[in-house]
């Protein structure tokens, strides 16, 4: 992998950590206080939607790294990350998941949008951090963090 894609990596890890933990201040937001804030409701969906695309970009970013190509849709580069034995097949599914979810925050707003799915995925950051451990590890077996 050439120093410009670790570069790229390094900082959207950077970014994402910062998403996360800017996600984490909001878990004390109950329910009700999450449901019935339009400002806290924006941020939440907001960070996630930055979060899951920075998460995106680092898997395209590997991928293109190892042949150049990437699979066609965001669900499956995290599943070919899995393939690869970048990602554990769980935390591979799981982002997958989270690519899915980023769509609904993407194309789904308003009423349209299940709050409760996205207060209940505040308490699921841990698929994200696992994801930043995972894309380390990976540099750092390749020899990219030298």
């Amino acid at each position: 992998m050439d120093d410009r894609r670790t570069e790229i990596i390094v900082a959207n890890v950077e970014f994402a950590a910062d998403s996360i933990a800017r996600l984490r201040e909001k878990q004390g937001v109950s329910f009700a206080e999450y449901r019935d804030d339009p400002d806290t409701r924006d941020i939440v969906e907001r960070q996630f939607q930055k979060l899951i695309e920075a998460c995106l970009d680092i898997a395209r970013t590997v991928l293109r790294g190892h042949e150049g190509s990437v699979p066609e849709t965001n669900a499956d580069c995290m599943r070919e990350l899995g393939n690869r034995g970048i990602l554990s097949e769980s935390l591979a599914a799981e982002m997958a998941s989270a690519a899915g979810f980023r769509n609904v925050l993407t194309h789904q707003y308003g009423r349209q949008l299940n709050h409760q799915t996205v207060h209940d995925a505040l308490h699921d950051l841990g698929r994200f951090e696992g994801f930043l451990r995972s894309i380390r590890d990976h540099l750092d077996a390749v020899g990219a963090l030298d």
